[in-house]
Formats: C-alpha cells, structure tokens, sequence
C-alpha cells in the first residue's frame, strides 16, 4: 500500500509539472481616428494608446487619449471577426467626460470572443456626439514578429 502511495505521489507531482502555465498576454495600440465619411471627417480628432491584457478570459483595458473635438458620450469594446471588420459590443468601458483622460474597464471573454482576439478582431471605440459610432478606434492587434 505504501509503494502505491509513493507511485500515486510521484504520478501526481509529474502531473502538476507538466501542466501548462499561461502567461497573460499584454499588448498596447494606439487609439486614432475612427473612419467617417469625407465630408463628415474632421481636420484632428484626438489619440491615444490603451493597453490590453488577456490573463485566461479576463480581458483588462486601461489608456489614455487626448485631443478630441466633443466630450465622450461612451466607450466600448466591440469583436469583429478579423481586423477592420465591425463586430457586436462585447463590454461597456469607463471613459472621463473631458475631451482629455481615461478609458478602462475590463471583460470577461467568451470563446469566440477570445478566437477573435487571437485574430486581431476585439478593438475599443470612444463616441462623441460628433462620432457617435466612434471618434477613436484601437484594434486589439499585436504587431507581427
């Protein structure tokens, strides 16, 4: 009984070694301009830089932006199916009501949601009453290697 206990042991040590640890996965855009119309496009519409982190499902945002023509009316985080592709609103993001500040807010993925991570297709949009279907876009995109 001991020798099973000892094997069982040794077994289940192996296990704990060999399971995967998953980093998270961090990585910063730049916020710019979102696409509009030419004639509703504005001379500067603000920047920024917001930095992502996917630890397991959770997906954290936090950034700043600077510069926009009207105070924000909203933030999200949307996932489109690939990079440049629009996609259904994934979370409600928490942005200052100042033409300068911050955007966080975090959201727990689901598995289509994380495949269209891996993809480059989660972006986070700012809306002004200007842009109301965005004013700054950032595609979630880490830059090839």
């Amino acid at each position: 009984m001991r020798l099973l206990s000892r094997g069982a042991g040794a077994l289940l040590g192996l296990a704990v070694l060999a399971t995967p640890v998953l980093a998270a996965e961090s990585l910063t855009v730049r916020l710019s301009p979102g696409p509009r119309l030419v004639g509703t496009r504005a001379d500067r519409s603000g920047v920024g830089k917001v930095t992502a982190t996917l630890d397991g499902g959770k997906l954290t945002i936090s950034g700043t932006y600077e510069g926009l023509l009207g105070t924000p009316t909203g933030a999200h985080l949307f996932a489109g199916s690939a990079p440049g592709v629009r996609g259904p609103k994934v979370a409600d993001l928490t942005v200052s009501p100042a033409t300068s500040g911050n955007v966080s807010g975090s959201a727990t993925l689901n598995s289509k949601q994380r495949a269209a991570f891996a993809k480059g297709g989660v972006y986070v949009e700012i809306d002004s009453a200007d842009a109301p279907d965005g004013d700054l876009w950032g595609w979630l995109w880490a830059p090839a290697e």
